[in-house]
């Protein structure tokens, strides 16, 4: 494997045919969108022998930015991959210029909505990474989530068994509307302390 330096937020990787049989990779792996392509990046850069790019890598996908991934077929049966950190986002979970669709969670209940954000806690214990802000009516609390990885199935699998997950700016652009904020930042650790 090859790892050459583009800029500051971008690495080239050139796999070889060997690269992708020892480590059981096709490139169809690498184009899907998915928690395992960094899972997959990180395993392949923890063997490189070039220092430097493993330790610029290793910032990349230790960070809180979301990773684009770009990956290109060679004829000899290898891959070039293209990784680059996007901007990070900032606090505001359900502001217009966010790159990321927000997640809406309405749960059945109020113990509901304390079971849903402890499990949270334990999906943030094994890498999912969100901002969350808590809302109310005065009748229904909803959650706004914003991946800052891509885990959206590891969240939506937590949050659907206890309530309705809605993925669209609609629904956001209601909740913020009709809806108060009750907690700013850190709003699923705060509802799983108080439900």
């Amino acid at each position: 494997m090859k790892i050459d330096i583009l800029s500051k937020t971008t690495l080239k990787l050139t796999l070889t045919p060997e690269d992708m049989s020892e480590n059981r990779l096709c490139y169809e792996s690498f184009s899907e969108q998915g928690g395992r392509c960094r899972q997959t990046l990180g395993k392949l850069l923890k063997s490189s022998d070039k220092p430097e790019g493993a330790a610029m890598a290793a910032r990349l996908l230790n960070n809180e930015r979301r990773l684009f991934v770009e990956a290109f077929r060679r004829t000899d049966g290898g891959c070039m991959l293209y990784v680059s950190a996007l901007e990070r986002q900032g606090k505001k979970l359900l502001d217009n210029s966010c790159q990321v669709s927000p997640i809406i969670f309405k749960p059945y209940s109020e113990k509901d909505l304390g079971f849903a954000c402890r499990c949270l806690k334990n999906a943030e214990k094994e890498g999912a990474g969100f901002h969350s802000k808590l809302f109310s009516d005065g009748a229904d609390y909803r959650l706004a989530l914003i991946p800052i990885n891509v885990c959206y199935n590891k969240l939506y699998g937590v949050l659907k068994e206890f309530g309705e997950v809605y993925r669209d700016e609609l629904t956001a652009a209601f909740t913020e509307e009709h809806f108060r904020v009750i907690a700013e930042e850190h709003g699923a650790e705060k509802a799983g302390r108080v439900f």
